[in-house]
């Protein structure tokens, strides 16, 4: 595949395309080399870095004991671990900075000296390939000149300005070449056997000196060698390396129960288990990487020489060359000859001579090449992310994906209309990108320490029907636009750069929703996990209208305004519509538009209709004014949104399922008047509250309050925003329905164009305008200042083995819990003394000389034990839990009187009663925590011997 322009080879007789053709020159884009390679080089690089620090970093087990002092079960469900992990962050965080073994940086050293090295290589493969023995100058195998005049005239037809330097390999027999060299020192090697055969067959030896002058012709020698360099180096300094490190380690520990750096005995024999999954799934990832790198690889190859094949063709190679070979070497087709072509860098000759009969397999969307960006796009999505703002590393990987992506339907849209066929309809081709999407979630995406499959798989049907509406989306728009383009139109620029930043902004919405919220869902319902319905205050029991949806509100409804208060997201809700309804503008008298904008209006009014409806509902039972609280208002808002959703996804699919042509663009421009009809009628009703009997919510008479209204209905924005990827999902699937068979209407009877046209414009620049106006980070759900949610302390699980929950006790015993045992029993001891003393003396003020030291102590050992980890075991913790509370708030007391006058005998009594009572605490909390800690080191030697 090259990085240039090709010129399309003239057709056999016997192609199976009929001779004429329509359309835009399908050859006029690039083939999309230059950005696959560059995708290849991000994933190599991110690759690189990870493997690279796991290389230098010597242990992980420091992080994974974190895991189990904040309570980390290997038999528990992945939920409770991030609930727990939630419910204490930031000293789970403080604990596992000691584990980082290398710096980030190390990792980044590494990997820009394997791309030097990589640049080394890639210097020195030309040289290799002069100093290898038997080439030698051309001038000695032919002395007259005439096979250098022979080429110096193909050069010329080729347009090749600099003549490469001419060498012959004097050991290859068999009649090929090749051409190798940096930039301004290109080399043409060719065989010896070619100059024999040159003799006898002057077609073929012209022919295959076309084919390498293509190369040169289409600049894509450098990326093929750049190619080879990197992944050369890549496989030797990080894969071989990483590999050998990490089966040294497994069969260490798997088979000599060598596992290092344990904290205490017996450690290893539950670290163990554990830490096998997660070092296996590393290794295969090393080893998917390194397979799909070579795929990669050899796709690129095989096309960049099919590529050439039609370059030497056009340029008047006989293609009777090709098929002598093709039909000389003709083999039966089986499973495993399939499979080894798959990573060959040179196609067979009867692929080869197949292409050039039918180039079909060169612009259609082919399902290898697609699988492989899908995984590509998560696996680097997912490790930038590690590293890297996700909002950031989900535009820098989506922008990519898009680019290729796009070049690659442009092309089969350009080809399907050059030879007057359907095109693309995006199914296929959407299946093969979801799937790679899905292999890449379960390579890289999953907790390292969980399996590898998710507890909840639902959430990858989002990765693989999004991946069909979006393929499916960028087919339709590109044949919208070149639908009405005249025979050897040029294709503009500009138009496949806006396809492309319109494609980018779809994907980078996408990918960061998968990257924040989707990818969570994989554990099951996070948001009821996390006792979400905390960020609600009032008597939610009070009516049975609240507590029947409330599971919605508090999963459905907060998932929705978070996504939608995204502004990346909303922008690629935006552009969805906004790109196939400003490609419906541009086109003259443009037929259906009419039908799409009348369509759309009767979905708005459907839509006002169902907010009414809404209303008279809440009508029906709604509370005074005074008993409004963030129940109702919640309830009262999930309400219209699903009023708004259903106009909406309902209007997108009438549509979709209703017109012949062009249904996902028309369904999506339709989708986006009714949106908007509908968010102006119901600012109209709801500014009218009160005024109509039966509608009547939040008002008992009758006011215009526009100001209220549009904080309602900005509030109403946030949820509906995410409403046209349903409306793209349904307007998909509906257009998959047999298409309406009607009589066509003539060009002249068409109706004006120009009221559809200023409809859909207002449509478009109202929805732009509100969607830029209500985006914003923060998106309140509950319409009050509650406080948001807590994060519940998850109840310890009944069926915990009881080695696990001792590695648990010893973990955090040892990781912190030891030390601030240690400095509370001290300190507490000294206050004791102190205390007595003071008591003794009998004096009406405290001694602050002695009381000061020991308070603010207190104070500092109590904020550090708060700061680590809580105890893993609940009913030890409480005890704990207990113990500092009331050493916080008795430090704080004694630190605030002994700062007063001192002389309040009553605050100075109260203050001592609370040092008292810390105190006390002491004998109810460490005592039982000791012993426990002491029997679980006491079990640890017998667990080890048996």
């Amino acid at each position: 595949m090259s990085g240039a322009t090709e010129t399309l080879a003239p057709r056999s007789a016997s192609e199976s395309t009929p001779s004429t053709s329509v359309g835009p020159d399908p050859s006029a884009l690039p083939a999309g080399t230059t950005l696959r390679f560059l995708m290849l080089v991000v994933v190599m690089v991110v690759a690189m870095v990870e493997m690279s620090i796991g290389i230098l970093r010597p242990s992980q087990d420091l992080g994974l004991l974190c895991k189990f002092a904040a309570g980390f079960d290997p038999g528990g469900k992945l939920i409770d671990e991030f609930v727990r992990e939630q419910a204490q962050a930031e000293a789970l965080r403080a604990c596992t900075e000691g584990a980082e073994g290398a710096p980030r940086w190390y990792g980044l050293a590494w990997a820009g000296t394997v791309l030097l090295a990589a640049g080394g290589l890639y210097l020195l493969l030309p040289r290799w390939k002069r100093s290898r023995r038997g080439v030698e100058p051309l001038r000695g195998q032919d002395p007259q000149d005439e096979v250098r005049a022979e080429v110096v005239r193909l050069a010329g037809r080729a347009g090749v300005r600099s003549l490469p330097d001419l060498v012959v390999d004097r050991l290859a027999l068999d009649p090929g070449a090749v051409v190798y060299g940096r930039a301004g020192r290109r080399t043409l090697c060719l065989n010896n056997g070619l100059l024999h055969t040159r003799r006898v067959d002057s077609a073929r030896f012209e022919a295959v000196v076309l084919h390498e002058l293509a190369h040169l012709r289409h600049r894509d020698v450098d990326i093929a060698y750049a190619v080879t360099a990197l992944w050369r180096v890549f496989l030797a300094l990080v894969v071989v390396p990483y590999t050998l490190l990490m089966g040294k380690s497994l069969v260490d520990a798997q088979f000599f129960g060598e596992f290092p750096g344990s904290r205490f005995p017996g450690a290893d024999e539950v670290l163990w288990p554990v830490t096998r999954t997660f070092m296996i799934k590393d290794i295969a990832i090393v080893a998917f990487l390194f397979l799909l790198v070579v795929l990669a690889r050899a796709d690129t190859l095989r096309h960049r020489e099919l590529y050439a094949d039609r370059g030497a063709v056009a340029l008047g190679a006989d293609p009777a060359v090709w098929q002598v070979q093709a039909e000389g070497r003709m083999q039966g087709r089986s499973a495993t000859r399939a499979v080894t072509a798959l990573w060959r860098s040179h196609p067979s000759w009867a692929k080869r001579w197949r292409s050039l009969r039918n180039p079909a397999g060169l612009f259609t969307l082919t399902d290898v090449p697609l699988f492989l960006l899908g995984v590509v796009t998560l696996v680097t999505g997912n490790a930038l992310s590690t590293v890297w703002d996700r909002g950031a590393a989900a535009w820098v990987v989506g922008t990519l994906a898009a680019c290729v992506l796009t070049v690659a339907v442009w092309r089969a849209v350009l080809y399907a209309i050059h030879s007057q066929a359907f095109g693309p309809r995006g199914i296929r081709a959407g299946l093969a990108l979801g799937l790679g999407l899905i292999c890449g979630v379960l390579l890289s995406g999953l907790d390292p320490l969980s399996g590898w499959w998710p507890e909840h798989g639902e959430p990858l049907l989002f990765l693989l029907l999004g991946s069909v509406v979006y393929v499916t989306w960028l087919a339709q728009c590109a044949r919208l636009h070149l639908r009405a383009a005249p025979s050897g139109h040029a294709v503009p620029r500009w138009a496949v750069l806006v396809a492309a930043v319109a494609g980018s902004v779809v994907a980078a919405a996408g990918l960061y929703w998968w990257l924040y919220q989707g990818q969570l869902w994989m554990m099951g319902d996070i948001l009821a996990a996390l006792d979400a319905r905390r960020s609600f205050s009032g008597p939610w029991d009070s009516r049975p209208q609240y507590e029947s949806v409330l599971p919605w509100i508090s999963s459905v409804l907060i998932t929705l305004v978070t996504a939608g208060s995204s502004p990346t997201i909303a922008a690629g809700a935006v552009v969805l519509w906004a790109y196939p309804a400003l490609l419906l503008l541009r086109r003259p008298r443009a037929a259906g538009l009419r039908s799409t904008v009348l369509t759309g209006l009767a979905g708005g009014l459907v839509g006002v209709a169902a907010v009414a409806a809404v209303m008279a509902y809440v009508h029906s039972w709604h509370p005074p004014l005074e008993e409004q609280t963030s129940p109702f208002v919640a309830v009262y808002r999930w309400w219209r949104t699903v009023a708004l959703w259903t106009g909406v996804v309902v209007t997108a699919a009438v549509v979709a399922a209703t017109t012949r042509t062009h249904r996902l663009p028309r369904a999506l421009t339709a989708a986006a008047i009714a949106h908007v009809a509908m968010l102006a009628g119901q600012f109209v009703l709801q500014a009218a509250d009160g005024c109509v009997g039966p509608l009547q919510v939040m008002a008992n008479t009758c006011h215009w309050l526009p100001g209220t209204s549009w904080t309602l209905t900005k509030a109403l924005a946030y949820p509906v925003t995410p409403a046209f990827f349903g409306a793209a999902l349904a307007a998909t699937a509906m257009a998959q329905l047999p298409r309406v068979k009607r009589k066509s209407v003539p060009s002249d009877a068409v109706r004006r164009s120009w009221p559809a046209r200023t409809v859909v414009a207002a449509a478009a620049v109202t929805g732009i305008v509100l969607t830029a106006v209500v985006t914003d980070p923060i998106a309140p759900i509950s319409g009050d200042d509650s406080p948001p949610a807590t994060v519940p302390a998850r109840p310890e699980p009944a069926d915990t083995d009881e080695k696990v929950r001792d590695l648990q006790l010893l973990a955090w015993y040892t990781l912190g819990g030891h030390a601030d045992m240690v400095a509370l029993t001290d300190r507490y001891a000294e206050l004791a003394e102190g205390l007595f003393q003071e008591l003794n003396a009998k004096k009406a003020t405290l001694d602050g000389d002695t009381l000061r030291p020991l308070c603010d102590g207190l104070a500092r050992d109590t904020a550090t034990a708060r700061r680590h980890l809580r105890v893993p075991d609940l009913g030890l913790d409480r005890k704990w839990s207990t113990l500092l509370d009331r050493g916080r708030d008795a430090a704080a007391e004694c630190m605030a009187v002994l700062d007063g006058s001192g002389d309040d005998v009553e605050r100075n009594a109260k203050m001592l009663e609370r040092l008292g009572a810390a105190l006390e605490q002491t004998q109810v909390a460490l005592p039982p925590l000791t012993d426990r800690v002491s029997a679980a080191l006491a079990r640890w030697p017998e667990w080890k011997a048996g």
